[in-house]
C-alpha cells in the first residue's frame, strides 16, 4: 500500500520553525503530544456537534463552519481555507483552485436538492460521491476527514439516511478514498451500503426543518412528497 502520510509545502504560517509540528494555541511542539491533545479536544467537540448540529447551507461555507467549530480551540486558522498544497498518496485540489472546485461540487449538490426525495439506493451512491469529491477538495490544513464525515452525516439526515462511520477502519477509508480519486467508486459505494440505514419519515422531516426552515421549499417538498 502507498504511504498515506501528508506531504505538503512547508509554510511558516502553519508550522513552528524547523519543525513539521503545526502551530497551535496550546503551544505544544511535540507531534505525539499534539496528536493526543487534539484527539481529546476534537472528540468532545464532534460529540457536541452531533447533539447540536451546526447549521449551514451544505456548501463550502458550511464546511468551514464545521471545521472551525471542531478545531477552534487548537488552531487559529480553523475554518480557513489552506494556503499550501498537500497530498496523501494523491494530490488534493491545489490551494489556488479550492473555491472554484468547491463551487462545482456544491452547485451540483444544490441541483440535486441536497438529495432530498431521492430513493434510498440513489442517496447512498450520491453520499459516497460527495464524500469522495469533498475529500479531493481537502480545503483545510488539518482535520479534513473529521469535518467531511460530519458534513456527510448532516447531509444524510436531510435525505432520510443515518450514516455511521464508527465501524469504518482507517484502511477501508484509505482504500475507498484512493480509488475514488480515479473515479472508481465501487469501494466507497460498498462502504456506504454497510454504514447507512433509513431513518423514519419524521426524523427526515425534522432534519430538513432544522437545516432549511419550515418555510423553505425543501421542507415543503418533504411535506408534499
Amino acid at each position: 500500500m502507498k504511504d498515506y502520510q501528508y506531504d505538503y509545502d512547508w509554510d511558516a504560517n502553519y508550522c513552528y520553525p524547523k519543525s513539521n509540528v503545526l502551530i497551535n494555541k496550546l503551544n505544544i511542539k511535540d507531534t505525539a503530544s499534539l496528536f493526543v491533545a487534539e484527539r481529546e479536544i476534537t472528540a468532545f467537540k464532534i460529540a457536541k456537534a452531533k447533539d447540536e448540529p451546526i447549521k449551514g447551507n451544505f456548501d463550502l461555507e458550511h464546511l468551514q463552519k464545521i471545521n472551525r467549530f471542531i478545531f477552534e480551540d487548537i488552531y487559529t486558522w480553523a475554518g480557513k481555507l489552506r494556503t499550501v498544497d498537500i497530498a496523501k498518496g494523491n494530490q488534493f485540489c491545489l490551494s489556488n483552485h479550492l473555491e472554484t472546485y468547491a463551487a462545482g461540487v456544491f452547485n451540483e449538490l444544490l441541483k440535486e436538492n441536497y438529495l432530498i426525495n431521492h430513493s434510498f439506493d440513489i442517496v447512498l451512491q450520491r453520499l459516497a460521491y460527495y464524500l469522495s469529491e469533498i475529500n479531493v477538495l481537502h480545503p483545510f490544513r488539518e482535520g479534513n476527514g473529521r469535518t467531511q464525515r460530519l458534513f456527510i452525516e448532516y447531509l444524510g439526515s436531510v435525505a432520510g439516511v443515518e450514516v455511521d462511520f464508527s465501524g469504518v477502519s482507517d484502511c477501508e477509508m484509505i482504500v475507498a478514498s484512493a480509488n475514488s480519486f480515479a473515479k472508481d467508486y465501487n469501494e466507497m459505494n460498498s462502504l456506504f451500503k454497510k454504514i447507512c440505514k433509513k431513518t423514519t419519515d419524521r426524523a427526515k422531516e425534522t432534519a430538513v426543518e432544522y437545516f432549511f426552515g419550515r418555510n423553505s421549499k425543501q421542507f415543503k417538498s418533504v411535506q408534499t412528497r
